[in-house]
């Protein structure tokens, strides 16, 4: 039976909904490289000391954090894109802010290996031949 390729991102973002860094590790190829708008240092994180990271950083900043997945789209390259919106409260000001975006992930063996960021998710469909 085949495994549906949008599998993986569909549950990396459910395990960043839930704050569930042990999930998210589970679909995340030991070489992850993964570029987010929520990271503090504006840098990629790279391997599973990277994504533990990532959640420390967010978690550090913003009080509530999650994702609101729209659309995920599979491409015929081995690449799935995923059009959401990042819902976080300041965990200092109680702000709240929601971002529109979109990642196209490259899946390798099942796992997440590298995302691009797009701050248009219509941009991040087009890229894998969904129409946006």
């Amino acid at each position: 039976m085949a495994t549906d390729i949008t599998e993986p991102v569909r549950r990396f973002a459910d395990a960043i909904d839930r704050s569930d860094v042990d999930d998210a590790l589970v679909v995340c190829d030991p070489d992850i490289e993964f570029l987010s708008v929520l990271g503090i240092s504006g840098r990629r994180y790279i391997g599973h000391e990277g994504i533990r990271q990532y959640f420390d950083d967010v978690s550090s900043a913003w009080q509530r954090w999650g994702i609101e997945v729209h659309r995920v789209a599979a491409g015929e390259d081995r690449r799935v894109a995923i059009e959401m919106t990042m819902h976080v409260r300041g965990r200092e000001s109680g702000a709240a802010l929601s971002e529109f975006a979109g990642h196209v992930w490259t899946i390798r063996n099942g796992k997440l290996v590298r995302n691009e960021l797009y701050r248009d998710p219509g941009d991040a469909l087009e890229a894998v031949g969904g129409a946006p």
